[in-house]
């Protein structure tokens, strides 16, 4: 923990800020949060792939009660489908539905994570220890190697008429890549017939996938680009892109999900790449799963967008269709790298009062996974937290939205760029402990609603987040300055809040530093230089 320094003759920046906070609406009633999730795995997870053994199952399982210790309460895990470059394959390459490592294919039977059995325990162990199990799924795309070519009457078509080495034509949409196309007396064949070993198991169907499931499907199909924050339904950016148009592909999907929340129990699921899938076939998707609890599971979709009006609108055309899902902030997580990794005169902190989904884009706080990292901004190094890691943790862990650590940053793992491999970065060893003081923090003292209190300074961040029915809130403070612990006078009573008024506050993180709150409910409030404070009144210790 870092201590709080002053500079001794130094007057740092004091401030006393008007009540103009900035709060989310949404009226909640008050109670305990239990609702951390983490992500459970990154791009390339250890593997033997010499004796073609995954042991990623096995070892989520060994952490189970360990993680609910720490706070955990839901696990993200990986794609537990075949793909198509068996026992290397993340997943993402996915192949075959219901092979999750137990039939012999693609010179495997595990996949990279483990077997089927082993899956299946580390469900049963998670709900043991009360930790719910959220798979990662692949709606968008299927992947077919060498011995999958057909010949494929609707591609020849297309790229006869012009969709071919770039010759794209006014009327048509985005070339058929060459590199996926084989030519055979001036037919194409493409990696499309995905054919499978007999499934045998409970509700595994037998089928087999051909050119007529993915798009161009047909002579009135195309492809669309993708290079813009916008829905491609019809991109062929992964693999063969499925056409969720079809009501055959819409019911094989939508038989896959139910099998795998009824059948094989996960409890929820995120949803890949949800750019390439029209909102309507979500909304299918997510109302055909069995219910949780009488509930609909959760449901988190990656739509990966800078700019958070096309996510917002993402998840209000699926509520349309009666589902209701989370979208994962990555505005939000843009503004937190750039908030930790650059120095306090090249980040301005009023920033962080409109950052995100709930505060800039008006998504309420229920529709929201809020994240640091994950797999794929963990994989390149243009897109990673290299310091400060606290401080997005901070951030978090106190505020609205379900909150997402990132397993490497939990366990220090060591991310390489999938690229250049000699570039590496790795979470400092004692952010595990400082994420496991966040959680307790807000399991214990936080609910409700927030209010930012400041609007305008540029080296500190002050929000007051509502209690939990048993403990009245807490007011967090950030301070991005480089080298000096800053202090601000404001106001810290707010609408819908408690009135602190002649209450005495205490630092969380170090409960010998206390202040008093005016009878006008002015207080200072500070925090070291790079890092934040936590304050609530002392009688909620």
């Amino acid at each position: 923990m870092k201590n709080l320094r002053f500079e001794k003759d130094v007057i740092v920046a004091v401030a006393v800020c008007s009540l103009t906070a900035c709060s989310t609406q949404k009226k909640e009633s008050l109670q305990p949060l239990d609702d951390v999730m983490m992500q459970a795995f990154y791009w390339d997870v250890p593997v033997d792939d010499q004796a073609k053994n995954g042991t990623w199952w096995d070892h989520l399982s060994s952490l189970a009660s360990e993680l609910r210790a720490a706070g955990i309460s839901s696990l993200w895990t990986p794609i537990p489908a075949k793909g198509n470059w068996g026992i290397y394959d993340s997943g993402y390459g996915i192949y075959d539905h219901y092979d999750l490592g137990n039939y012999e294919q693609k010179g495997t039977v595990e996949t990279r994570y483990g077997s089927r059995a082993e899956l299946g325990l580390m469900i049963a162990t998670m709900h043991k220890a009360g930790i719910k199990v959220y798979s990662d799924v692949v709606l968008n795309h299927l992947y077919g190697g060498d011995e999958n070519f057909e010949a494929n009457p609707a591609v020849t078509a297309y790229a006869k008429g012009g969709l071919r080495l770039g010759e794209a034509k006014a009327g048509h949409g985005e070339p058929y890549p060459e590199s996926d196309i084989q030519w055979k007396n001036d037919t194409a064949y493409t990696r499309t017939h995905l054919f499978f070993p007999k499934h045998t198991g409970n509700g595994e169907p037998n089928y087999e996938w051909h050119y007529q499931h993915f798009h161009p499907s047909s002579a009135s199909d195309s492809l669309t680009d993708f290079t813009d924050d916008e829905l491609r339904p019809r991109t062929k950016f992964f693999g063969n892109d499925l056409d969720t148009y079809n009501e055959e592909v819409q019911q094989r999907l939508c038989d896959w999900g139910k099998w795998l929340k009824g059948t094989i129990g996960f409890d929820g699921f995120r949803l890949d790449f949800v750019r390439g899938l029209q909102p309507e076939f979500v909304s299918l998707w997510v109302e055909g799963l069995p219910l949780q609890d009488g509930k609909q599971p959760f449901i988190v979709g990656e739509y990966w967008a800078e700019n958070g009006r096309y996510i917002k609108e993402w998840v209000d055309s699926v509520a349309k269709g009666g589902a209701d899902v989370h979208a994962f902030d990555f505005p939000l997580k843009f503004a937190l790298t750039e908030m930790c990794n650059k120095s306090g005169d090249e980040f301005d902190m009023s920033r962080l009062a409109h950052a995100g989904m709930i505060r800039g884009y008006g998504l309420p706080a229920d529709n929201i996974v809020t994240f640091v990292d994950n797999h794929d901004t963990g994989k390149e190094h243009d897109k990673w937290l290299v310091k400060d890691y606290a401080m997005a943790y901070a951030y978090i862990l106190t505020h609205e939205g379900t909150p997402c650590v990132f397993y490497p940053h939990f366990y220090a793992v060591t991310q390489h760029d999938v690229d250049n491999p000699s570039l590496e970065v790795t979470s400092p060893s004692d952010l595990q402990q400082t994420i496991r003081q966040l959680i307790d923090i807000r399991r214990q003292y936080l609910g409700g609603t927030l209010a930012v209190l400041t609007e305008s300074d540029k080296h500190l961040y002050v929000a007051r987040r509502q209690g939990n029915g048993v403990k009245d809130g807490a007011i967090i403070v950030l301070n991005n300055h480089d080298t000096d612990a800053l202090s601000i006078t404001l106001n810290v009573n707010h609408d819908g809040f408690t009135d602190w008024s002649g209450q005495t506050l205490v630092n969380l993180l170090n409960p010998k530093e206390i202040i008093t709150v005016g009878n006008e409910g002015q207080a200072t409030l500070s925090a070291p230089n790079r890092y934040f404070s936590i304050w609530s009144p002392q009688i909620n210790l």
